[in-house]
């Protein structure tokens, strides 16, 4: 470097940024800096923070860094991204965050007080969190292969919850800029991930070898006007924006999502379906498809946004990209010691980004109608055939009970007028509709409702028909016995979205439609006069996927 005096003033800065952060980090790896006992200091770092473990507190502070995206040179920066990661946290894991505190000069010592005074004393600030046990971090959790489809269940409530209470761009004071969630500014942080990963020759030919770039420009001119329609309706709201495994934790009964994006608004006010599409994607990464076909299908079911989906596969390939990004950068020289695992971890990224890709151009998308009385297990059934295929599940009775977009499906008995013939016509228009956007993504639809109506059944072949995609109906059924002995059972045990009881099911076998021969022709039966587990293994739906691939398709 030429000895100019701005090259000397950037090398005086940083020599100034490592003695500020050789002097914080000494103080606090002091357990006589805390204000309380901290026993043994344990110490995480990042390209932008480091974390110090003490006693039943985290603390957290900013390093001394300028990434051009982000900028944590002064110390008043610090202090303003300390108390934005409080505020922008809370919706997310407000048990964990607490406040910020002050690391000051106590006479030639450094110590850390809670609150912030500003006096000319401090040193930096730190915020303050309740520490967790890091074993229940769901990364640690599926890699000892200890996370569970309650966790997964757990995560999608959270996230559902909060995405529903969150701030909508362009409502109230404090709104957003008018280009943040854009199609415009999305095409820019797509393009803006696959820069460095082609012009990088370990990654350059894995992406053009994809057509990731062709596919991705493509999806996002296709997909525009959906992605503005989808800001201008409220969908582009304030998110976590770094959704992956490192950053959720089990926390009772309950999964809380910490250390959102807080830096940068681009990053954060972005449509929800893409905050959802990063944990897809990491879950996906490591190997574990089947909790992504869950969350998914389990976070469509509290929210109803099947319109979403439309911009999934792109927005899971982006997030792939910019984790691949992020390994490679890990990866540095060849001589570092993670740098093959870095690369190894890269390389899953980009072959899950090409693999989205490969679904974007070629996807061919399934309809399944279930069939069958109350009782016939369809809906036990069909969730566990969303989990096992990736099939996206739409259920009739929890859509019938939402009472508006975007809102939980109640669970309360809804009046007898809900059930007319008009109302029922009425709600198979509007499944239609989501069915619709189902298949328009790309993605299978399984619409778990009894369609015992020859009508109603039609409504679908006609959309089939209209879409050109392949639609086979599967036939649920027991004995008549067993499924009275269901609807009974349930009608005892806790709240449900089905309303059906034995009369519903008395009145159904007098008035149902029998299945005409076109439609016994593309019928595949399935008898649920089994034990629950046996609908989780695939073997049970051999009939199902032996006819799929005999008709060269597939979920």
């Amino acid at each position: 470097m030429s000895d100019t005096p701005i090259s000397r003033h950037v090398l005086n800065r940083q020599r100034a940024a490592r003695r500020h952060s050789r002097l914080v980090d000494a103080a606090l790896a002091r357990a006589s800096t805390y204000a309380h006992p901290a026993g043994r200091i344990v110490r995480i770092e990042t390209h932008i923070s480091v974390v110090y473990l003490a006693g039943r507190y985290a603390y957290k502070i900013m390093k001394p860094v300028d990434f051009g995206f982000v900028n944590f040179v002064q110390l008043d920066a610090r202090l303003r991204c300390c108390e934005a990661e409080i505020r922008l946290n809370a919706p997310f894991a407000g048990p964990i965050y607490r406040d910020t505190g002050e690391l000051f000069f106590d006479g030639r010592r450094c110590r850390l007080r809670r609150g912030v005074r500003g006096d000319v004393s401090v040193v930096d600030y730190a915020v303050r969190m309740r520490r967790f046990d890091q074993r229940l971090l769901f990364s640690n959790l599926l890699s000892h292969g200890e996370l569970s489809t309650v966790d997964i269940d757990a995560a999608a409530t959270k996230l559902a919850v909060s995405h529903r209470h969150a701030r909508r761009a362009g409502r109230g004071p404090m709104a957003p800029a008018a280009r943040l969630g854009t199609a415009a500014l999305l095409r820019e942080q797509v393009l803006a991930a696959l820069a460095p990963l082609e012009a990088d020759p370990r990654t350059a030919h894995a992406v053009e070898s994809a057509a990731l770039r062709a596919t991705c420009e493509n999806e996002l001119a296709r997909l525009a006007r959906h992605l503005d329609a989808r800001r201008a309706n409220g969908f582009v709201r304030a998110c976590h924006g770094d959704l992956h495994l490192d950053n959720i934790v089990r926390y009772g009964r309950h999964a809380l999502m910490f250390d959102c994006i807080e830096f940068s608004d681009e990053l954060r006010w972005i449509d929800v379906t893409c905050d959802l599409a990063f944990l897809l994607m990491d879950l996906r990464a490591h190997g574990h498809a089947a909790y992504a076909h869950r969350l998914l299908n389990h976070y469509l079911e509290a929210t109803g946004d099947f319109a979403g989906l439309a911009a999934l596969r792109l927005y899971v390939a982006y997030r792939a990209l910019v984790r691949a990004l992020v390994a490679m950068l890990k990866a540095g020289s060849p001589a570092r010691s993670d740098a093959q695992a870095s690369a190894g971890a890269a390389s899953r990224y980009l072959a899950l980004a090409a693999g989205e890709a490969r679904a974007m151009r070629e996807h061919a998308p399934w309809l399944l109608l279930c069939h069958g009385f109350s009782g016939s297990g369809k809906s036990v059934a069909s969730r566990a055939l969303a989990e096992l295929s990736g099939a996206i599940r739409v259920s009739s009775d929890l859509e019938r009970k939402r009472l508006e977009p975007f809102a939980p499906p109640s669970l309360d008995a809804l009046p007898p007028g809900a059930y007319t013939q008009a109302a029922l016509d009425a709600h198979y228009v509007r499944l239609v509709a989501h069915v619709r956007d189902v298949l328009n993504a790309g993605y299978t639809a399984l619409v778990d409702a009894t369609f015992l109506k020859a009508a109603h059944r039609a409504r679908f072949a006609a959309l089939a028909r209209e879409l050109n995609r392949p639609m086979l109906i599967l036939n649920f059924h027991a004995p008549q016995a067993r499924l009275a002995e269901r609807v009974n059972a349930r009608a005892r045990g806790p709240r449900d979205a089905s309303d059906a009881g034995a009369d519903v099911l008395a009145a159904q076998f007098a008035q149902a439609d029998p299945l005409d021969e076109h439609e016994r022709q593309r019928t595949v039966d399935l008898n649920t006069d089994v034990e629950i587990e046996a609908f989780s293994r695939e073997p049970w739906w051999a009939p199902l996927f032996s006819r799929m691939r005999a008709e060269n398709g597939g979920i």
